[in-house]
């Protein structure tokens, strides 16, 4: 399970990534895509890897919240 603060932590060092990549592109003169396109990149990758790892951590809580409570009426589990 992680925290909070974990979580804060990653999307904060994503999001600069992305952003510092897309200053890359546009302030530097020589190697502008060489860093650029690889800062955004990496900067993309783990937000979106945030984003859907969320998603799914919260997907898989409303099913067991599901499995629990058919438990505890006495009902078969929820597949």
């Amino acid at each position: 399970m992680s925290s909070n603060t974990g979580v804060l932590f990653s999307y904060a060092i994503g999001w600069i990534f992305l952003l510092g990549g897309i200053l890359f592109m546009v302030a530097l003169d020589e190697n502008r895509f060489l860093f650029g396109i690889t800062y955004t990149l990496m900067g993309a990758v783990i937000v979106g890897g945030m984003y859907s790892g969320r998603k799914r951590r919260k997907r898989r809580e409303a099913a067991e919240a599901a499995a629990e409570a058919a438990e505890a009426a006495g009902g078969p589990p929820a597949a």
